[in-house]
């Protein structure tokens, strides 16, 4: 009896193991295709537990014969688990993000619903009194085997592995069990028992050709072919090259951060317009800028004594230290004596900090996700001003001004409740659209007497610097909330306005 008991404890804590981990793939997933991280696991977990709940009830239903049916959730979760990942990753190059939605809900319902039956199933399958007594050990090993789930997650399986591998994994995994429990308790040999084999088969094969999978499905994404393409624990980085035009493009998260062909026109307004309108710029801070394009333009002047680049991904920094592709583009600003890498939270470096910069460059993603949505809260902006010397001037990348008018706005608006002075630029950037700018201090910016550009730049002139703070009509600040921490209204503004102006341009075509 006790060998039963230990077979089945055994069970729970590996059906609760995987269970966890396809919630947190599939979760995972849609909030790299989706965005929204809050709104996805959310949403999602709620359906995972409704589900089970529902998987619970059904479970009374098939008492006669439980270990026979267990066996069967194993195959069929096992098999929907291991595809789970994959399936997401093929349609969300084919399919519009609504039907991405409906199916991410669809296949965590489905597996909350299995994943629901399994312990009364075992529950069902010894009702000694042995068993009973054991029961709350029994259980307690499923919320073990969860707890591993959930640490196993961030620090192995997304940073080593990866979503998709990981999601054939655990479904080889779940379908093991059920065939190891056939053997050791039930010894059939029938239809199910030949499921079981051909959904391990399936999965194997999927494992084994993981690569060529994914370099397939990079290439429908990337367009170009792949130089660098690393999964960290933080995001995915993806570089680009395309010999024919002589681009290069750095991906992070799949969106892209710049292309080699004018990136110059980004960096040049980013940096050079707060940088000549303060009056004499020694220290500086860019927040994000791993690539250090930033501080290659910043290094363009001779006053510069020291730049701090702080990035919470130290991958970016690796790259652009060594790959010869960045190397070339940063024109080695990685290497400069005057150039601190700091691997560091912006938040948090600028909390704990204890200097003061002359000029602050925030060059962050855009907010499209609940963790950088916080690095453009009135919080963080206070943050900021605590890390700048009395007459420092900060500036950020405030993303597309035309369809993204009321995220922008509210970019300036959360910033005009910190600091007395706020000014708003943009240029036209190809790969990007009409990209803006927010420039913040507390004392008067003076765009009119500011000191003379560097002369090797590209692209920026005194023509472009005044037409920089000249705005057409159809582009206004308009009122929004202030973007606060405990209320990131800019998430919602910056998501339902690439929703909405993605819908229009795939209706056009």
């Amino acid at each position: 009896m006790n060998f039963k008991i230990n077979i089945l404890s055994f069970s729970v804590f590996i059906a609760g193991l995987c269970s966890i981990v396809y919630e947190l793939l599939i979760s995972a997933t849609a909030t790299y295709f989706l965005g929204d991280g809050i709104k996805q696991f959310s949403v999602l977990i709620g359906v995972y537990l409704f589900s089970m709940g529902i998987g619970a009830y059904l479970s009374k239903f098939f008492k006669d014969k439980p270990i026979d049916f267990f066996i069967k959730v194993e195959f069929l979760l096992g098999l929907l688990g291991g595809i789970s990942v994959p399936l997401l990753y093929f349609l969300f190059v084919t399919v519009s993000p609504l039907a991405l939605q409906i199916l991410c809900l669809v296949i965590m319902f489905s597996i909350g619903l299995l994943t629901g039956m399994e312990v009364p199933l075992l529950t069902f399958g010894n009702e000694s009194l042995d068993y009973k007594d054991n029961l709350s050990n029994v259980l307690s090993l499923d919320y073990i085997g969860g707890l591993i789930a959930t640490l196993l997650f961030p620090f192995i399986l997304l940073p080593f592995i990866g979503l998709f591998y990981s999601s054939l994994l655990f479904g080889i995994i779940n379908i093991l069990l059920g065939l190891w429990l056939n053997y050791k308790l039930t010894k059939k040999q029938n239809f199910v028992l030949y499921f079981g084999f051909f959904a391990l088969l399936l999965l194997s094969c999927l494992a084994f050709y993981t690569g060529n999978l994914l370099k397939i499905w990079d290439e429908k994404i990337y367009k170009s072919p792949i130089v660098e393409n690393i999964q960290t624990p933080y995001q995915k980085i993806v570089l680009t090259q395309n010999n024919e035009n002589d681009d290069v493009r750095l991906y992070l998260n799949r969106a892209i951060q710049f292309s080699s062909k004018d990136e110059y026109r980004y960096h040049e307004l980013l940096v050079h317009v707060p940088l000549t309108i303060h009056k004499n710029p020694k220290t500086i801070l860019i927040l994000g800028g791993g690539e250090n394009l930033a501080s290659r333009e910043v290094l363009k002047y001779e006053s510069i004594t020291m730049i701090d680049v702080v990035d919470i991904d130290s991958t970016i920094f690796h790259l652009a230290k060594t790959n010869r592709l960045l190397l070339d583009i940063n024109q080695s600003a990685s290497k400069n004596s005057k150039v601190n890498l700091i691997v560091d939270d912006a938040f948090t470096y600028l909390k704990e900090n204890m200097k003061q910069y002359d000029v602050i460059i925030s060059d962050l993603p855009d907010p499209s996700n609940d963790a950088i949505a916080r690095l453009y809260s009135k919080q963080f902006f206070m943050l900021v001003e605590k890390n700048l010397k009395e007459d420092g001037i900060f500036v950020t990348q405030s993303g597309e001004i035309y369809f993204s008018n009321v995220a922008f706005s509210c970019i300036k608006n959360t910033i005009s409740e910190v600091f007395n002075h706020v000014e708003t630029y943009h240029t036209y950037i190809p790969s990007f659209g009409d990209w803006g700018y927010t420039m913040a201090s507390n004392k008067d910016l003076d765009n009119l007497t500011h000191q003379k550009l560097p002369k090797n730049l590209k692209y920026l002139n005194e023509i472009e610097f005044k037409n920089a703070f000249i705005f057409p009509k159809d582009i206004q600040i308009v009122d929004t909330k202030i973007n606060t921490i405990d209320n990131p209204v800019i998430l919602n503004y910056f998501l339902e306005e690439w929703n909405k102006w993605k819908t229009d341009m795939s209706n056009s075509f």
